[in-house]
């Protein structure tokens, strides 16, 4: 016994060594191979990437499959800085698909490799971790990581490149809900690509600025825009940025009510989505149809394209996504009176906003006060239905544009319908408790004493609570009219007024002015002596600024270091007049902030109503435009629109 185990002891021995040197042989062999192909140099390197951009233009489901083969083939013989590059190239491309997961894996990689990148690859790095932080609700994350790339960008003298910051910068505004920032940069983009004279990128831009249109609630512009982008798409064959593009657009027609253009710029989506080779993107076909036929209350067409969505809503990584399918289907739920699943859903979809921070994310949390007052009515808990929709007015006030006050307007009419059958209900009960106490009066007198106590005291209970929902109605309109930090008006308050007196004058009367200023390399306060010192700073301005204007002109805030006044029967001359005014106090004063003794300049740009302008946007692009004359002649300065 003990011979055989022996035996068997040996011949386990031997099998483990004869592998052994057959493994060391086969990788001795693969070195050897390995180190006798040629090395790649730094053309195949530019040739595989023009191969991947190639690609991406047409789909970027091609190109996430070419450079990952690549990367798999080549993997021995690739150089850190080769792979990292191609790196970013995928890592691009799968931003592009939605796949945040494996974008997230790419740059934890990449980040081990930042020794080894080039100025411009770097910018890119940043560019793809501020779009992965974007995705994931991390806004003061995305921003810094942008302001670091511009910053390192424009030392680098690369028009193309630079334009790629500015856009992504844009992107993120549009996203965060600073349209005038997010136009500003689009703008800056559109000029550098309009002078390479590249219509693809031109065609990119222009996509993408009617986002920011499409945010800023002017519909029409955004429509322009997107079709003429569609337009170059569709003539060069370019089926993934068509695909997009109609999306957009379906969307644009969802908020503007008009459902059956969204249906069809969606059905059209869905008949082109098989040309692509990532097939999760008819899911944003689905969705929208899902939500259109919702708005025409067609529930069943609604149900179904829902159900065709959700085929795809476990590869969802986008929060805000994630959220919007969530509301649709709780929408679809509540249309079906499924209020148990509706409520379930609702849950989840709260949990998804509040990944989001609140600043960015207003439009989202209405749609879920939205639902939850209409799940409350459902459940026949009109208490909880009013808070719901105390919650949706207070989320409502932050908006200062027309639509949303006119979807404010008819979601309260509903909440006030359901007021009044409540209140007829509480009458009724109130009237049936009096003819009982008056029948019952002579045996039942300590009974009416106490019904009257009680009513008595709901009485001065509703009273106080009246008293107090007026003051907090008070005091939020207070908050939402005023800047925060320098007590002005804010940029709601003071674009309504402005728009208010456009509206006031007649045609023909030219005496109504802008002026708007901006304070000159306000940054450098802020990044010398701190964030303090520049809200010390704006709030002195602030005050120095009201001095110098007139008892009936109105300051108001409309940005950072942005200011505005509007000036009512006054003209061009005498806003000039003020606008120097202002200029000359804000230069001679001395600003003290601790030890330090600070100076400030402002540039000023004045615009007067004139027959050819037909609305107030227009007088504040024209006092825009001369701002921005003023800070292109240096600064320190008063400029018109003449």
């Amino acid at each position: 016994m003990q011979g055989q185990q022996g035996s068997c002891f040996s011949y386990l021995h031997i099998r483990v060594l004869l592998l052994s040197i057959f493994a060391y042989l086969y990788l001795y062999c693969a070195a050897s191979n390995a180190a006798q192909q040629p090395a790649l140099d730094a053309q195949w390197l530019a040739t595989q990437r023009d191969l991947a951009h190639e690609k991406s233009v047409q789909d970027p489901g091609q190109a996430t499959e070419f450079l990952e083969l690549v990367l798999t083939q080549q993997h021995t013989r690739l150089t850190p800085l080769q792979r990292s590059e191609l790196q970013l190239d995928l890592a691009e491309n799968y931003l592009l698909l939605g796949e945040l997961t494996k974008a997230i894996e790419l740059e934890k990689q990449l980040a081990n490799e930042l020794a080894v990148l080039s100025n411009e690859s770097l910018i890119n790095y940043y560019l793809i971790k501020s779009t992965i932080h974007s995705y994931s609700g991390q806004a003061d994350k995305s921003l810094a990581i942008l302001k670091t790339a511009e910053q390192q960008v424009d030392l680098l003298g690369n028009d193309k490149l630079r334009s790629k910051v500015y856009g992504a910068l844009a992107s993120f505004y549009v996203y965060n809900h600073d349209d005038i920032k997010a136009l500003d940069y689009f703008y800056k983009s559109y000029e550098i690509i309009k002078r390479s004279g590249d219509l693809l990128d031109l065609a990119y831009i222009e996509s993408t600025m009617a986002k920011s249109y499409e945010y800023l609630f002017d519909y029409d512009k955004a429509l322009q825009m997107q079709h003429k982008a569609l337009a170059y798409f569709l003539e060069n064959d370019l089926v993934f940025d068509s695909l997009v593009s109609y999306f957009h657009l379906a969307k644009v027609y969802l908020k503007m009510e008009r459902s059956q253009e969204a249906i069809d710029s969606s059905q059209t989506m869905l008949a082109m989505a098989h040309k692509v080779a990532n097939e999760n993107l008819v899911y944003y076909g689905y969705i929208i149809l899902a939500e259109a036929y919702l708005f025409e209350q067609d529930i069943t067409r609604a149900s179904h394209y829902l159900a065709l969505s959700n085929q795809f809503f476990d590869k969802l990584e986008d929060v805000a996504n994630i959220a919007n399918h969530l509301y649709i289907q709780a929408a679809v739920e509540l249309a079906q009176n499924l209020t148990e699943q509706a409520a379930q859903t609702l849950a989840k979809a709260q949990l998804m906003s509040e990944q989001i921070p609140i600043e960015n994310s207003i439009t989202s949390l209405l749609k879920l006060a939205r639902l939850q007052t209409k799940l409350a009515v459902q459940q026949n808990d009109y208490q909880l239905a009013y808070k719901y929709q105390q919650d949706f007015i207070a989320l409502n006030d932050q908006h200062y544009n027309k639509v949303r006050e006119l979807s404010r307007s008819r979601h309260k009419v509903q909440f006030d319908t359901k007021q009044v059958e409540l209140e007829k209900q509480l009458l009724k009960k109130d009237k049936e408790l009096n003819e009982f106490a008056l029948l019952e009066i002579k045996q039942q007198q300590a009974l009416q004493n106490t019904i009257m106590f009680s009513v008595l005291l709901l009485f001065l209970l509703l009273l106080l609570f009246s008293w107090r929902q007026y003051r907090l109605k008070r005091k939020f309109s207070l908050l939402a009219n005023t800047d925060f930090l320098t007590g002005v008006a804010n940029r709601r308050k003071i674009m309504d007024l402005a728009e208010l007196q456009w509206l006031q004058l007649k045609k023909d009367n030219h005496n109504f002015c802008l002026i708007i200023f901006d304070l000159d390399h306000f940054k450098t306060i802020n990044d010398e002596f701190g964030h303090p010192a520049g809200d010390h700073v704006l709030k002195a301005i602030t005050e120095i600024s009201q001095r110098a204007i007139r008892d009936n002109d109105v300051l108001g805030r409309i940005g950072g270091e942005e200011f505005l006044v509007v000036l009512s029967n006054t003209s061009r001359v005498e806003a000039v007049e003020i606008a120097y005014r202002i200029k000359s106090d804000i230069e001679k004063t001395q600003i003290n902030y601790g030890e330090h003794v600070l100076r400030m300049t402002a540039s000023f740009g004045v615009a007067q109503k004139g027959v050819h302008l037909n609305s107030c946007k227009d007088l504040l692009k024209n006092a825009d435009k001369a701002l921005y004359t003023a800070k292109e002649r240096g600064r320190n300065r008063v400029e018109t629109d003449e």
